[in-house]
């Protein structure tokens, strides 16, 4: 089986499982296996040059990395959200499929941000995307990443998460919160926690961590 082949059988696998028969004839008619092929084929090729682990190999990368079955799943679910068709439909099963991407792969990509082209998400469990994120071409994202909001409830509706430009960097675990921009070539370490803009070509260091403990702090009643 060629590489396009078996990511064609896992789109497949992914759209069997989750929507209806008719359903994918219609994503079938509009031509959405085929474009969400070339935009994985690209990812997977950017996984293979910049990942040493992978040892250039896409089939490897295709076959057995969750992280890369999370980008499938995601590619797949935003592009049905696009389809001229129901649009309760569409919604339902694209969360449908960007469930069964989080089940494989631990990460929650939600279908409505963007995401750019030739991305990689490397190490992706425990990350989460957003619905109103947005990241540029070529970005290289580790695992335990939270591009989020910066309320926790309550939130209000429209852009509330972040904008990440193109060729950036951001390391595990690291947090960006708010309607914030991230601009080109930024490049982000680990455990950063981001809530205002950040200029493009800067570097995001954390150089000390304090943790703090608080002796004899109250505790309310059990029963409170």
């Amino acid at each position: 089986m060629s590489l396009m082949q078996t990511i064609e059988s896992q789109i497949q696998a992914a759209l069997w499982e989750c929507c209806a028969p008719t359903y994918i004839r219609l994503v079938t008619d509009n031509g959405l296996v085929g474009k969400v092929l070339e935009i994985l084929h690209e990812d997977a090729t950017a996984f293979a040059n910049k990942d040493p682990a992978s040892n250039g190999d896409l089939t490897r990368i295709v076959q057995t990395y969750t992280s890369f079955r999370a980008v499938l799943h995601y590619r797949v679910a935003h592009e049905m959200l696009s389809l001229q068709a129901d649009t309760c439909e569409n919604v339902c099963n694209a969360l449908l499929i960007s469930s069964r991407g989080k089940l494989l792969s631990g990460a929650e990509l939600h279908p409505s941000c963007h995401i750019g082209r030739r991305f990689v998400l490397d190490h992706g469990m425990s990350s989460v995307f957003g619905e109103t994120a947005s990241l540029g071409d070529d970005c290289y994202v580790l695992g335990g990443v939270t591009l989020g909001a910066d309320g926790i409830s309550g939130n209000p509706q429209g852009k509330r998460h972040p904008s990440i430009g193109d060729r950036v960097e951001i390391g595990a675990f690291s947090r960006v919160f708010g309607n914030v921009s991230v601009g080109d070539d930024v490049f982000i370490g680990p455990h950063c926690t981001i809530t205002q803009d950040v200029p493009a070509a800067s570097r995001v260091i954390l150089r000390s961590c304090q943790q703090v403990v608080k002796t004899n702090w109250p505790q309310l009643p059990v029963n409170a």
